[in-house]
C-alpha cells in the first residue's frame, strides 16, 4: 500500500470518528436537526468507505480467479498500476503468463521428443482416487500394437489386452521382460520396461517397448566401437615395439658392426618379423570378417543341412559322450547360401562342445520350429554358459575366451544371418545357453 493510499484511508477514519464525536456533542445538547443530519453524513461516510474496500476486493479476487483459471487476458490500466497493491498484483500476472509460456513450451519439446522417439512410450498418470489417464502416448507404441492413436484410458484398455495382463494397471511397479505379443495372428517379440514415478498430486507410470530389432541394432552399434578400440589398441601394441627397435637398429647399422652387434641386429629382426606377422594374421582375419561374399541362395532343407553338419562331429561326440538331441522330423525349405549357413552350425557346434569340456551329462540340443512368417533354429546345450560380465561382447569381433580361438566364429555367424535379413540372439542361463536363428521366409 503506498503512502497516498494509507494517508486517504486514514482520513476516512479519522473523519468517521470526527463525525461521531460531532454526533455524540449534538445529541447532548440537544441540536436534533443536525443530529439528523450528521447521521445521513456518517451513513454515506460508512458506504463510500465500504464501497471502496469493495472495489479493491473485487479487483483482487477477479485477478486471482483469472489467475487460477490461468486466464492472462485481464489488464491492469496504468494509473491503478501506480497504487501499491494493484502494481504487484499486475507484476504477478506477468510472471505467471511468463511461467506458463515456459512451462507450455517445455510441454510441447517434450511431447515432440517423446513423439519422435523409435521406443514405444505409453505414460499413465494416476490420481489421488485411483482415476486413470493417458499422459502421453507416442506413434510409435501405436504402430507396434497395430492400434490407432487413442487418448482415452478405457478405450485402450480394450485394444491392448495382452499388455494390460503383465502391467497390472491396478498394481504399478517397475519391470525389465522379454514378452511376446499376438498382433494381427503374427508374434511379436519385444523388451517391456516400466517404471513409476510420483508428485503431490499424481502417480505416473512410464511404459516403453522396444523391439528386438531395435536391441540388436543398438547392441551392434556399440560393437562396432568397441571393434575399434580393439582395432586400435592391437596395432599401436605392435607398430609402438617395431618403431622403438627400428631405431636401435638404425643406430646399430651405422656403427661399426661387431659380432655382438650382428647377434642383436639379428633378434631385433626377429622380433620385427614376428610382430608384423601377428599384424598380418590379425588383418587377414578382419579381412575375412569385412569381405563376406553375397550369399548364393538357393532353395534348402535346412533339416537336412543340420542333419550332414551334425553328421562331421560325430567322432567328437562320441569322444565327450556328448548327446546330441534333434526335434526337426518335417523338413523346412529355405532360400539360403548352404555354405554360409553351414559355417554358422559349425561355428555353434564348436562353441558347443567347447563349452561342455568340463560338463557332467553333456548334451547338445537342435530344434525348429514355424509360426507365420519365420522359421527359428534353436541351438542349445547345458555347457558352462554366457556370464553376465560378458553377454554384451559376445559378438565384438576379436572377442574369445578361448585360448585357441580367433574371436570371429560368432561375429562372422551374425553377419551371415544379417545378409539373410534374418536375426541372430542368445539366452543364458544356470541351466542351459541357447542360440537362435530367425529367419524370415515370406
Amino acid at each position: 500500500m503506498t503512502k497516498k493510499q494509507s494517508f486517504l484511508y486514514l482520513l476516512r477514519i479519522l473523519l468517521l470518528l470526527g463525525t461521531g464525536m460531532l454526533l455524540l456533542l449534538f445529541y447532548q445538547k440537544g441540536y436534533m436537526v443536525s443530529f439528523i443530519l450528521f447521521i445521513i453524513l456518517l451513513i454515506l461516510q460508512i458506504l463510500l468507505f465500504f464501497d471502496a474496500l469493495k472495489k479493491l476486493t473485487v479487483d483482487i479476487e477477479c485477478i486471482i480467479d483469472c489467475l487460477l483459471h490461468k486466464d492472462y487476458s485481464i489488464s491492469i490500466s496504468q494509473q491503478k498500476k501506480t497504487q501499491g497493491v494493484y502494481n504487484k498484483l499486475a507484476l504477478l500476472i506477468e510472471k505467471s503468463k511468463e511461467n506458463n509460456t515456459i512451462q507450455s513450451s517445455q510441454n510441447i519439446i517434450f511431447h515432440k521428443i517423446i513423439e519422435h522417439l523409435p521406443n514405444g512410450m505409453l505414460i499413465l498418470r494416476k490420481n489421488r482416487t485411483g482415476n486413470i489417464e493417458i499422459f502421453v502416448i507416442n506413434q510409435a507404441f501405436c504402430d507396434f500394437l497395430k492400434i490407432p492413436k487413442l487418448y482415452q484410458w478405457n478405450i485402450l484398455l480394450s485394444k491392448i489386452p495382452e499388455l494390460i495382463k503383465i502391467i497390472n494397471p491396478k498394481k504399478w511397479g517397475s519391470l525389465k521382460h522379454v514378452i511376446t505379443l499376438k498382433i494381427n495372428n503374427t508374434s511379436e517379440t519385444f523388451y517391456l520396461k516400466t517404471s513409476v514415478i510420483q508428485n503431490s498430486d499424481f502417480q505416473y507410470q512410464i511404459i516403453s517397448l522396444e523391439t528386438v530389432q531395435q536391441l540388436i541394432d543398438k547392441k551392434e552399434k556399440e560393437s562396432w566401437y568397441k571393434l575399434m578400440n580393439v582395432m586400435s589398441h592391437e596395432i599401436i601394441n605392435t607398430i609402438t615395439p617395431i618403431s622403438s627397435l627400428a631405431d636401435n637398429l638404425e643406430g646399430i647399422v651405422l656403427d661399426e658392426l661387431t659380432a655382438e652387434n650382428v647377434d642383436e641386429l639379428s633378434q631385433g629382426l626377429r622380433i620385427i618379423k614376428k610382430r608384423s606377422q601377428h599384424l598380418t594374421r590379425f588383418v587377414n582375419t578382419y579381412r575375412k570378417l569385412a569381405a563376406l561374399p553375397l550369399p548364393q541362395k538357393k532353395m534348402t532343407n535346412i533339416a537336412e543341412l543340420i542333419e550332414n553338419t551334425v553328421a562331421l562331429f560325430q567322432q567328437q561326440f562320441d569322444k565327450h559322450t556328448i548327446n546330441v538331441k534333434k526335434n526337426m522330423e518335417t523338413p523346412y525349405w529355405l532360400q539360403i547360401d548352404p555354405e554360409q549357413i553351414e559355417q554358422v552350425f559349425i561355428n555353434l557346434i564348436l562353441n558347443s562342445i567347447h563349452a561342455l569340456q568340463t560338463t557332467e551329462a553333456p548334451y547338445i540340443s537342435i530344434e525348429i520350429s514355424q509360426n507365420d512368417s519365420k522359421i527359428n533354429i534353436f541351438f542349445s546345450d547345458n555347457g558352462s554358459g554366457i556370464s553376465d560380465t560378458i553377454k554384451d561382447s559376445v559378438f565384438i569381433p576379436y572377442f574369445t575366451t578361448r585360448k585357441d580361438g580367433a574371436g570371429i566364429g560368432l561375429t562372422l555367424s551374425k553377419a551371415i544371418m544379417e545378409a539373410h535379413q534374418g536375426h541372430m540372439y542368445f539366452t543364458s542361463d544356470t541351466v542351459k545357453t541357447t542360440f537362435v536363428l530367425s529367419f524370415n521366409y515370406l
